[in-house]
């Protein structure tokens, strides 16, 4: 239990009232003790009693308790006036320091305790508006060419291809000539390509294109690596085309495999494992005899649609009722382009393929306009969220 002002004789524990006299302290302590002293003490115990309203929070209690009782305080400073006492007043002057300094003590005490009890008072009387909705911020999500680049990556990575990429920025040699596609050849005009203009004193202008395809990753490959090669070329290319199924900037993948013995029945059993894994049911494939400079024999492979129903009387609207939705392009690597890699056609065979990822991304989500995935409208990126 706290000592109060109270404990002495005529006092209350209430601010502001009355306190015990120099007389009575003399009287219960001795005569030793001077009035100066005991007026003193009195008066810093006042001044505290006055100030303790101002002590709304615990930081500025534990402020005012410092200032008055700490080491440094003001009550603690009056110690020094027992070194002008007399012996028999010392003893007095000790009993009612201690004395106010426990009352002192004991009207912070209470002081705290009234803190306390505001506390949680207001703490209890909090309302929390549980109906409120929580507002959170928009969550971004991954584009679907992006997610459909990522799936098909993962699905070749499955079966032992490596992923190459190489620059947008094309030589003419690698885009062109070394698959195959002479500089009269009918084939650069189908491309209508992009060329690009030289820094001063860097290449001829004719030497630098926007890559059209992916091939050239396939040529950089066979230049740097030794058979047997499995790898897979996704990435950005360029051509002059615009309508609803195509884009000047598109996004291609390509397949290239070469080592001793590889026939195109290995071609059509990757394929049928890819579009099995990729689309997650068995569906059948077919390859249709097809022209592409850089493969020998070429092929366009086509699968059955997944989005047919085959309800009679009901059209698809992706294989508009022919029931076979064409993928890409394939074949055997033409020599020319074996020899043009470094590597030797008499020894070694391959094939290669190439689809659009785009139209994969259009096949899989029912995107009828190629040209929603360019324009970066938010409602139509809402759609597919992660």
């Amino acid at each position: 239990m706290h000592t109060s002002v109270g404990d002495f004789p005529g006092a209350r524990c209430n601010f502001g009232v009355r306190r015990p006299r120099a007389p009575a302290l003399r009287r219960r302590y001795g005569a030793g003790v001077s009035d100066d002293a005991i007026q003193q003490l009195q008066g810093i115990d006042a001044e505290l009693a006055a100030r303790l309203d101002e002590a709304v929070d615990p930081e500025k209690l534990y402020a005012l308790q410092v200032e008055f009782l700490g080491k440094k305080g003001k009550l603690t400073a009056k110690r020094a006036l027992m070194g002008s006492l007399e012996p028999a007043g010392k003893k007095a002057f000790g009993q009612a320091f201690n004395a106010i300094k426990a009352a002192m003590e004991g009207r912070v005490a209470g002081r705290k305790e009234t803190l306390e009890a505001q506390a949680r008072l207001a703490e209890l009387s909090r309302i929390q508006d549980l109906t409120m909705l929580p507002q959170r911020g928009h969550v971004g999500s991954v584009h679907p060419i992006t997610s459909t680049r990522r799936a098909l990556e993962t699905v070749f990575r499955s079966m032992g291809f490596d992923v190459l990429d190489g620059p947008h920025v094309e030589a003419e040699q690698y885009n062109f000539d070394d698959l195959n596609i002479a500089s009269d050849h009918p084939a650069r005009d189908m491309q209508d390509t992009f060329f690009v203009a030289p820094l001063s004193g860097g290449q001829a202008a004719a030497d630098l294109v926007l890559r059209t395809h992916t091939s050239p990753v396939q040529v950089r490959a066979m230049l740097t690596r030794k058979p047997p090669i499995r790898i897979i070329a996704p990435g950005t290319v360029f051509r002059r085309d615009d309508d609803a199924t195509h884009s000047p900037t598109f996004h291609q993948i390509e397949g290239l495999c070469i080592d001793e013995g590889v026939s195109m029945a290995d071609l059509k059993a990757t394929m049928e494992r890819f579009v099995r894994a990729f689309f997650g049911a068995d569906l059948a494939i077919r390859l249709r005899p097809s022209y592409f400079p850089f493969v020998e024999p070429g092929a366009e492979f086509d699968v059955v649609c997944p989005f047919c129903e085959r309800t009679p009387g009901e059209t698809c609207s992706v294989c508009r009722g022919s029931h076979w939705i064409e993928l890409g392009g394939s074949g055997m690597v033409h020599p020319n382009v074996l020899r043009a890699g470094g590597i030797d056609p008499e020894r070694y065979t391959g094939w290669a393929f190439g689809f659009g990822i785009d139209r994969m991304a259009m096949l899989l989500h029912g995107v009828s306009h190629l040209r929603l995935m360019f324009e970066g409208d938010v409602r139509f990126l809402e759609q597919f969220p992660c």
